[in-house]
């Protein structure tokens, strides 16, 4: 046996919990139901597994077992649906099937985040389709964090997004253990970027340069206060 190599140990050989990891690791589904039928309970990064290789038929025996598909598998990234975002067909499946596309983990961190962050427009335009909201998981700041287009800002813009609320503000947790970071608003996130072009799309679209961020600082862009330097 080479060293490593799950796939050929007995699983008889195996403590009940790896015996399921590596069975949804192989995506041998009928080992994963004998598994689930003998008493198996699948934890979230065995979910996850199944998730990122679109395995239905494994994924659905974890559910009509009991499994919660909004189980955050670490406290600072959202349930397994945020990892879905490469198929929109899994993401439709797994909304089905349970999945919230607001559901945080221990931060004010949801689906639609990871969305905003590097997700195709579509993708984000099928989580609003699905009930997702920018009241949950600060998307305007992740989009903006990340330089996405102008249509991809618009679109969060247009969906509700506050563009002068300072992140996590509105989620008490996140904002007390982060706010001695400087949390601020889009506007300040495109202003420590550097990023001209979002930073006059934002002040276009009703910016207040005059907010500041939780350390008191204004947005500055190239060391000049946004109000000089547009």
């Amino acid at each position: 046996m080479t060293h490593g190599d799950n796939s050929t140990i007995p699983t008889s050989a195996l403590h009940p919990i790896d015996a399921l990891r590596i069975a949804v690791e192989n995506n041998d589904t009928s080992m994963v139901q004998s598994l689930l039928a003998a008493g198996g309970q699948p934890r979230p990064f065995e979910f996850l597994n199944a998730v990122e290789q679109a395995s239905y038929p494994i994924l659905e025996l974890m559910l009509q077992h009991g499994y919660d598909p909004n189980q955050a598998w670490r406290c600072d990234y959202p349930p397994p649906l945020a990892d879905a975002l490469f198929d929109p067909e899994l993401v439709r499946w797994l909304v089905k099937h349970g999945a919230d596309p607001n559901a945080r983990c221990t931060f004010d961190m949801t689906p639609l985040s990871i969305a905003a962050i590097s997700a195709p427009k579509e993708i984000i335009e099928l989580l609003f389709e699905l009930g997702a909201s920018v009241d949950f998981g600060q998307p305007l700041h992740y989009a903006v964090q990340q330089g996405r287009s102008d249509d991809v800002i618009a679109l969060l813009l247009e969906k509700g997004s506050d563009i002068n609320a300072i992140m996590f503000e509105s989620h008490d947790l996140s904002y007390c253990q982060l706010s001695v970071l400087g949390l601020g608003t889009p506007l300040h996130e495109a202003a420590r970027a550097n990023n001209e072009r979002l930073c006059r799309f934002l002040l276009l679209h009703g910016a207040k340069p005059g907010i500041r961020d939780t350390l008191g600082n204004l947005p500055k862009i190239n060391g000049s206060a946004l109000a000089c330097a547009m």
